[in-house]
């Protein structure tokens, strides 16, 4: 039901984390991408065609149909 919350501790040593691996990413000559969590269903079935195998589908509350990519 929903997405989950991060107390701030948590929080914390998950940012020193993400942060210990990007540095080394960059280190390594990785350039950063950022792509939407949700999307709109019918974009991503634009995308990935009627292979709904590839695609999480969900609802909002207010009816609108959303997809995950397979991928996150």
């Amino acid at each position: 039901q929903g997405t989950r919350d991060h107390p701030p501790a948590q929080t914390v040593l998950r940012d020193r984390l993400l942060s210990a691996v990007v540095s080394c990413f960059k280190r390594h000559g990785a350039a950063a991408i950022d792509t939407p969590v949700l999307e709109l269903r019918e974009t991503l079935m634009g995308k990935y065609g009627e292979d709904t195998k590839l695609i999480y589908e969900l609802q909002d509350q207010g009816g609108e149909l959303l997809a995950l990519r397979y991928d996150l």
